[in-house]
């Protein structure tokens, strides 16, 4: 992941400063504040920077942080939607891993996210939705998320989709399943199926296309 030009800093800034003011329902996570490879664990459970909310949400210990090389950090992908860093499940580059996110008090109506993937076409990531914490109880919601990088270079991963998965009941935790260190995740939003972004369809495109560089020690997501 990767640093951001001068100009889209400024961009990233106004996005922030109008979310307040256009955001639909539900809990918003950008993950401001999160640093490189900085482990996600209760960042959203009170151990935040200053300011940040505290949705009683944690994510298990192979969630990490990661911020664009044009915001600042060492990823190898465009901008999230709000320039702010994207999360991601550590592991070995291109095995199966999962990573989980509980939220204590249970949430409902949907989640929304953005992400950006780089595995093969033989590979996806599966995202379900749970009743039970731990990715325990039954499935509320499943969808399979493929490459959306194929065309990309430069950096590699220069896209970011918006996944949505709605449901009935209360969830209380959700799955990620996939390749390791090739998808990563922005600007989560749970108790909605939309995005509390403002005009998603406009912002996320304005990330894409951006060239950066990567870190050492993970492929692909990262650099050797």
């Amino acid at each position: 992941m990767v640093r951001f030009v001068s100009s889209a800093v400024v961009l990233s800034v106004f996005l922030l400063a109008s979310i307040s003011a256009h955001a639909n329902s539900g809990d918003l996570m950008t993950f401001q504040g999160l640093g490189d490879l900085q482990p996600v664990g209760n960042f959203y459970n009170g151990s935040g920077p200053f300011g940040t909310p505290n949705f009683g949400v944690t994510f298990s210990s192979n969630f990490f942080g990661l911020r664009s090389v044009f915001n600042g950090g060492g990823g190898n992908f465009s901008a999230t939607p709000t320039g702010t860093p994207a999360i991601f499940v550590n592991g070995t580059t291109g095995m199966s891993t999962t990573g989980m996110m509980n939220v204590n008090a249970g949430f409902s109506n949907g989640i929304n996210f953005f992400y950006t993937a780089g595995f093969t076409s033989s590979q996806n990531e599966v995202v379900k939705v749970w009743s039970g914490a731990n990715g325990t109880g039954t499935v509320l919601a499943t969808i399979v998320l493929a490459n959306n990088n194929g065309g990309c270079s430069a950096p590699l991963y220069c896209n970011w989709s918006d996944a949505v998965l709605g449901f009935s009941g209360t969830a209380k935790s959700v799955t990620f399943t996939g390749p390791a260190n090739e998808i990563g995740f922005a600007d989560i939003t749970i108790g909605s199926n939309t995005t509390a972004l403002p005009e998603p369809s406009s912002i996320y495109l304005l990330g894409t296309g951006l060239a950066g560089i990567s870190i050492a020690k993970v492929r692909r997501f990262f650099r050797l």
